[in-house]
């Protein structure tokens, strides 16, 4: 049976079943005056971590990998990820045609920048040479025959058919044609050339895996004898996995940098105006209306050692003069998407921006490698010089003025209005002395210069326990005014029985103090999900019910977010993901789905009800219920957690009239996966005809009718969902 066959056929079996389940009476009572808890504005957002190829190869629509080949000779990397040949050129691919001879090789006393400039100080404390991190390397050809064209081919983002079932545990240097391009679409080319006295033309063009040429050929003559940036334009002939050729068609030397290849502005994200950003997985995004946006992680933020954290500064300006590095999760990222584009991103969509720093400690996952030295006047001025004005100097980028040094900068990239910024994480899910004698350091410049800003601090990598206590009587003693980032990845039965986590009597972590309200301290649920079940629907009721227990307690939780967001499929560290996607499109998982659904809520509480049977609650229903008090609309959210449909019986204490609907999703087989196999991707060689971008299970609305005083609905088997009332 292939795929889409098994699909129907579990579709036709659940609605099947569904009609054969027994329906129950409940009841339900709503009173629309007796008001409780303001909702938090910020509740909902999202947690963009450059994990599972999110950035480069996902939501960065720059479709050449190694675009500037820097990914060889990178340290700290096991010996087969990158490449460790000046011949060998991870994701591309070493071409002559018809018989041309020549060679390739990277090197670096030819630098496209001839000054690249270094922001940050060398640490002699670490142990990785720092000196790597501004190396350039470019692509030196020495054609001796030309043939029909010598050069290299760049094979795009896609998986090598001898490696795609190793869940990306390296980097992947695709020597398979994975550039996904459309058929009539243009894709805009950039390439920087120099001459060596050379007095051929290049060659640019698309050719599919069979080698059939797949676009128009850009050539390009006169190279000059130094570095000039050409550009052009390749419409594609077929909607055909190719990739991106690159000749020289006489005897001679030249040099390659730094090749970009973006689809025609149609296909990018609000135009490319919000930056070079995919057009699919944004609108994706933007259908979660977040209201704030974490980024770029996680344990990317603080990174493995020195060379891999992520230090933004070297992530603005001209993508070409950007350094790119090894991230946390051992795959190249370029930067062509960096802090800059990031806070676009969240713009774009509405979203207050989150951004997370390091404090000098790298992730603790990895046996923290690199702590900043404090123990002398040099070292912590170079401390201050690195990590603290880093902090200080992010948000002058975002804040500041147009005269300012930052702010300056921000408008010459193109935004002279200030991002805003509001928030500032500084670490992420780390724990001991050394994390918080910096953290001290910074929380203390921060808030001098910028007493407004609110500083995310951590309760660590679990949900309770020895480190949780620990963080929080630091947070308790000396940070009471900042958000608490709490990290949880649990199972089913976790979340449903964690109902009570945040209520006001209800004791943080199991035991000690509880969630108290009249102190400043708030809590950022930055990441959370059920990682264990790969994204069934199961995994959905219950993460949804532990979020309308977010909803009611939201006074104290006042944000939230799923984490991870994004995975490209043959690429996953993360077993359960917002968004699985492939070069050409996406699954939205029902996890997705309900976050979409809850999304929207209104500015107040109404007064919890649960939902009765006879005497008794239904402890398999569960419920939030909001009002917008400006329009009187009413949300009553719900999780039917029981293969039983069940009519609800709603008491409606309000002389209005209502137009009632439902939106909700429902499923009698709970083992479903939207995404489905993980190998099930579109450049796949084995994926047949019936390949689609198919999910199984997404919301279906009903329209109830005009309603006042009492109605009834039914709550289907399974389901998840909202009922939204629109006073008349």
């Amino acid at each position: 049976m292939n795929r889409k066959t098994w699909i129907v056929s579990a579709l036709m079996f659940g609605a099947l079943t569904h009609s054969m389940a027994q329906t129950e009476q409940r009841q339900l009572t709503l009173d629309v005056k007796d008001l409780g808890i303001e909702i938090s504005p910020t509740l909902s957002g999202i947690f963009f971590e450059d994990i599972n190829q999110s950035l480069d190869g996902g939501i960065c629509a720059q479709m050449i990998q190694n675009n500037s080949f820097q990914a060889y000779n990178v340290p700290d990397g096991p010996a087969n990820e990158f490449s460790q040949s000046d011949t060998i050129f991870f994701g591309w691919t070493v071409v002559n045609k018809g018989g041309a001879v020549g060679e390739a090789h990277a090197v670096s006393d030819h630098p496209l920048i001839k000054t690249l400039e270094r922001k940050y100080g060398y640490d002699p404390n670490d142990k990785y040479d720092d000196e790597l991190r501004y190396v350039q390397y470019c692509v030196r050809f020495d054609i001796q025959s030309a043939g029909k064209g010598f050069g290299i081919a760049a094979n795009g983002y896609g998986i090598t058919p001898t490696t795609r079932d190793r869940n990306a545990t390296y980097s992947n240097n695709t020597q398979r044609p994975s550039l996904a391009v459309e058929t009539n679409v243009k894709y805009d080319l950039g390439l920087y050339l120099q001459g060596e006295q050379y007095k051929g033309k290049v060659c640019v063009w698309l050719e599919d895996i069979d080698g059939k040429l797949n676009s128009n050929i850009v050539k390009i003559s006169k190279l000059p004898n130094d570095w000039k940036k050409f550009k052009g334009s390749l419409k594609a002939l077929r909607s055909k996995d190719s990739r991106l050729v690159i000749t020289g068609d006489a005897a001679g030397t030249f040099y390659l940098d730094f090749v970009t290849l973006l689809p025609e502005a149609s296909h990018l994200w609000k135009g490319g105006k919000a930056g070079p950003l995919r057009k699919d997985l944004m609108e994706a995004l933007a259908n979660l209306h977040p209201q704030f946006m974490r980024f770029p992680g996680g344990c990317a933020s603080e990174g493995p050692n020195y060379f891999g954290q992520v230090f933004w500064k070297n992530s603005i300006g001209k993508p070409e003069e950007r350094i790119g590095f090894r991230n946390h999760w051992g795959y190249w990222t370029s930067q062509y998407v960096g802090f800059y584009e990031y806070f676009l991103m969240a713009e774009s969509l509405g979203a207050s921006p989150l951004p997370v720093l390091n404090n000098g400690v790298t992730c603790q996952f990895a046996g923290h490698q690199y702590i900043a030295p404090l123990e002398t006047e040099a070292d912590r001025q170079r401390f201050h010089d690195i990590f603290v004005k880093d902090a200080l100097d992010l948000i002058e980028f975002c804040n500041g003025p147009t005269s300012s040094q930052w702010g300056k900068v921000r408008a010459q990239m193109g935004h002279p209005a200030p991002f805003n910024l509001k928030y500032l994480g500084i670490g992420n899910e780390n724990q001991g002395k050394e994390f918080w004698e910096r953290f001290d350091i910074m929380y203390k410049a921060v808030k001098a210069q910028y007493p407004d800003i609110i500083i995310v601090s951590t309760a660590g990598a679990r949900d309770a326990g020895r480190e949780f206590d620990a963080n929080y009587a630091e947070i308790d003693t000396k940070y009471a005014d900042t958000y608490v980032d709490e990290h949880y990845y649990k199972g089913d039965d976790w979340f449903f029985s964690q109902g009570n986590r945040y209520a006001p009597n209800a004791k943080r972590g199991g035991q000690g103090l509880t969630y108290d309200r009249s102190r400043p301290t708030r809590v950022f649920v930055g990441e959370f999900a059920n990682n264990g079940t790969n994204n069934a629907y199961q995994s959905t009721l219950a993460e949804a019910a532990y979020w309308l227990s977010l909803e009611r307690n939201s006074d104290m939780v006042v944000m939230a977010a799923y984490a991870p967001l994004f995975c490209k499929k043959g690429y996953n560290k993360w077993n359960s993901n917002l968004i699985w996607f492939d070069n050409r499109g996406l699954w939205r998982t029902t996890n997705y789905y309900y976050q979409q659904l809850f999304s929207l809520a209104g500015n107040r509480a109404l007064k919890y009800h649960d939902v009765m049977n006879s005497n008794d609650a239904d402890g398999k229903v569960y419920t939030s219920a909001t009002i917008d008090t400006k329009t009187g609309m009413v949300y009553v959210k719900f999780v039917n957690a029981e293969a039983k449909d069940k009519q609800i019986s709603v008491t409606l204490n309000s002389d209005d009239t209502y137009t009632a609907e439902m939106e909700y999703m429902t499923s009698h087989d709970t083992s479903i996966k939207n995404q489905g196999d993980q190998n099930y991707y579109s450049s796949h060689p084995d994926v047949d005809s019936s390949f689609g971008y198919h999910e199984a299970i997404t919301p279906q609305t009903q329209t109830i009718g005009n309603v006042k005083g009492s109605f009834n609905f039914v709550m289907p088997e399974n389901s998840v969902g909202v009922l939204r009332l629109t006073k008349k």
